[in-house]
């Protein structure tokens, strides 16, 4: 199921699963399955949050989990799309992964 189909429950219960696998990945040091984990449960928690997020076009953000920032251009679902800071290129992040600045 798309989790743009799926309830606020099934979602939650998707990111418990996704963070479940996560930590395992992360015991086990296999950086590249933890972050496709995460990359998914921050998908999931867009779904969830999208209706009460509020996202401003022109603004930048801390991009959790990563040392960079990212100033919106656009929003398209539950995706920002911006520049980000440290390279200048064009990027869209999920946007339950931005984070205010203060």
């Amino acid at each position: 199921m798309l989790y743009s189909e799926m309830s606020k429950e099934q979602l939650r219960q998707e990111m418990a699963e996704l963070q479940r696998k996560g930590r395992e990945a992360y015991d086990q040091e296999n950086w590249s399955e933890y972050e496709i984990y995460m990359t998914r449960w921050y998908l999931a928690k867009s779904y969830e949050i999208k209706d009460e997020a509020h996202i401003e076009i022109g603004r930048t953000y801390r991009i959790a989990e990563e040392y960079d920032r990212l100033t919106v251009t656009a929003l398209e679902g539950v995706m920002a799309w911006g520049i980000r800071q440290m390279t200048g290129e064009t990027a869209a992040v999920p946007i339950a992964q931005l984070e205010d600045e203060a």
